[in-house]
């Protein structure tokens, strides 16, 4: 899995997922293109979890807690499918 962290400016951050590169492409398209905000993306779950974990990465400081929030929100999502 692809994991997606949106940080729109004057919004709240939003995290998704995509399967694979297809998969990813296809949201994406059916969005109408790549999102004009930052975005962050890990490849793969240990990639994504690492992030999580990385405690010194500026994006988790001070507001950025709710980005946080948001991708551990979209790994425990994602590990609950991966269990159904």
């Amino acid at each position: 899995m692809i994991y997606l962290l949106e940080l729109p400016e004057g919004a709240p951050p939003h995290c998704w997922f995509a399967f694979d590169a297809d998969d990813l492409r296809a949201k994406l398209d059916a969005a109408g293109g790549p999102p004009g905000h930052e975005i962050r993306v890990w490849p793969d779950e240990s990639s994504a979890v690492l992030a999580f974990e990385n405690e010194a990465d500026p994006l988790w400081a001070g507001p950025g807690w709710h980005a946080r929030r948001a991708l551990y929100e979209q790994l425990l999502a994602t590990e609950a499918l991966a269990e159904g």
